[in-house]
């Protein structure tokens, strides 16, 4: 009987290494391919970091934040075992379904590739052409004022809420060609490539960098599975790994890039920003002030409408074609002050010593700071959140799931969930901040709903884990793959809130069962004939 690739202890033909270095590797690598033993891992280093790294968080993490922790990774790792038991107990039985068909699985990896290609092309065609707004200032500008989302008329069209459903598909589609390289060939391997620009596009569009972080992290986690599998770390051809250390290389410039290059814009459209939030609060208290007059049966003259989107394009081709400001202070007190101000924190003493010494740049050290800040603030977060905790109603979902809102404040306009969450994370302060995980499950389904959250995680981790140990299912491979991923972005976001994650599930699910069903359809007839089913009357 050949060896099924899905066992992580098995040495399929292909590997990348021999000898002692082997022995040694593969264990420690398969070690972190569990989800149980990575979560323990990165909530520690994370921890760690936060308490002596570059910035001070003043206090953190505070015996809060301990608990808080503690008490997650408990959930998560009791049902983490009970999802492993529960595939072992009414799953194990189809480790021997036949492996799907390599024409199938083209034909799968090919239809999830075109999906996302063609979605991500629907999102930028509205964005770029129909809404009638110039998608890359308007982008910028909520970066810097998330708060005036609804002071712009933009026009939305159907294509937008069809490529949402479909541009997810592209993670989809590269994860499983990284995954069973060696058995797909030709359009399907280079369609499974292409597929790359679905999030390269979306955060383009929405001048963004977590969904190129996160697809780098599915495949940087593809990578891992493979090698606890014993084979290669990419599968070969297609210079893989050099394409892979470019996308890294290109990630890490176009992430100083943006940040740099969005600095300079908020701080020239700070004019702008103002203005368009005075606007906007005097609409609030005309709104209100008509909605108060229909009650009381007094006229009262219309509210002002939204700013159209010519306008938006008039206004901030005039504030770019304003003089630069000049700040008067030197680079290293405006990078403590923009510190200070903006995150509430303070780099450490060595940190500001070397930037004073000009050891550092001012540039490189906001650069650095800022990512680090962007990576573990999360922490800090959970803290906020706890402190504040009576403050917070259940957002079911509206908070994590970023489609959610959009389609809230458009189709369900009387719906005020949006503003309200709104209000109480600006009441909390932490509007526009990451939450890790623990914070965003308590934001979203309340206390006991988080303990559920959490459970259910980790469930799904511990079910994907045991299924691709022990079958050849790619239901369970494929969100094996999900799983590592959001364990290890957990000191950010939850598993549901990173780049429309929730959307990248569903696809990489909904991707793993077709496979999977049909593997369990070409079974079905050689049950039926070791049964005798299918053997003529007599």
């Amino acid at each position: 009987m050949p060896k099924r690739q899905g066992n992580l202890t098995s040495q399929p033909e292909g590997r990348f290494l021999d000898g002692k270095l082997q022995q040694r590797l593969i264990p420690l690598v398969g070690a972190l391919a569990s989800p149980a033993i990575l979560m323990t891992v990165i909530w520690v280093v994370a921890l760690f970091a936060v308490a002596v790294g570059p910035i001070n968080y003043l206090g953190q993490p505070s015996p809060a934040v301990l608990t808080v922790v503690a008490i997650g990774l408990a959930i998560f790792l009791l049902s983490y075992r009970g999802g492993k038991l529960a595939f072992d107990r009414w799953f194990a039985g189809l480790d021997h379904s036949p492996q799907p068909s390599a024409r199938l699985l083209n034909s799968v990896t090919m239809a999830a590739a075109l999906f996302g290609i063609v979605g991500i092309a629907l999102v930028a065609l509205d964005r770029t052409v129909l809404s009638g707004v110039s998608n890359s200032s308007y982008a910028e500008l909520l970066r810097c004022a998330p708060g005036l989302v609804d002071t712009v008329a933009i026009r939305r069209t159907p294509l937008l809420y069809g490529g949402y459903v479909m541009f997810s598909f592209g993670f989809a589609s590269l994860v499983l060609f990284l995954l069973k390289g060696e058995e797909i060939r030709g359009w399907a391997a280079a369609l499974a490539q292409l597929s790359i620009i679905s999030p390269v596009g979306y955060a383009l569009l929405y001048s963004g960098r977590m969904p190129i972080l996160f697809v780098l992290v599915l495949v940087a986690m593809t990578m891992l599975v493979r090698l606890a599998q014993g084979r290669t770390l990419l599968p070969r051809g297609h210079y893989l790994l050099l394409k892979t250390v470019i996308a890294v290389g290109l990630f890490a410039v176009y992430s100083s890039s943006i940040w740099s290059s969005r600095q300079s814009f908020c701080i020239q459209m700070s004019p702008l920003i103002a203005e368009l939030q005075q606007e906007k609060n005097q609409r609030d208290t005309a709104a209100a002030a008509s909605a108060l007059a229909a009650t009381s049966e007094v006229h009262r003259s219309k509210p002002p409408e939204s700013i159209t989107a010519a306008e938006l394009n008039k206004r901030v081709a005039e504030a770019q074609a304003a003089p630069p400001q000049a700040t008067g202070t030197s680079s290293t007190e405006a990078v403590l002050a923009m510190m200070l101000e903006a995150w509430n924190v303070k780099p450490r003493d060595y940190v500001a010593s070397a930037i004073e010494s000009s050891r550092i740049s001012a540039r490189s050290a906001m650069i650095g700071l800022s990512t680090y800040f962007y990576l573990t603030h999360g922490v800090r977060t959970v803290d906020i959140v706890w402190k504040a905790r009576d403050k917070f109603t259940p957002q079911w979902g509206v908070y994590e799931v970023g489609v959610l809102s959009p389609l809230l404040r458009i189709f369900f306009p009387e719906n005020d969930q949006v503003a309200v969450m709104e209000t109480e994370l600006r009441g909390a302060l932490i509007y526009g901040f990451f939450p890790s995980v623990w914070a965003a499950a308590f934001i979203d389904f309340g206390l006991v709903g988080a303990i559920v959250y959490v459970a259910i995680w980790g469930g799904v981790a511990g079910w994907s884990a045991a299924g691709s140990r022990h079958s050849d299912l790619m239901t369970p491979l494929l969100l094996l793959v999900f799983a590592l991923a959001s364990v290890l972005l957990s000191p950010v976001q939850g598993p549901l809130g990173m780049a429309n994650s929730a959307l990248v599930l569903m696809s990489m699910a909904a991707t793993g069962l077709v496979l999977d069903f049909a593997k369990l359809r070409a079974r079905a007839p050689r049950d039926a004939g070791e049964l005798g089913l299918n053997r003529p009357a007599t």
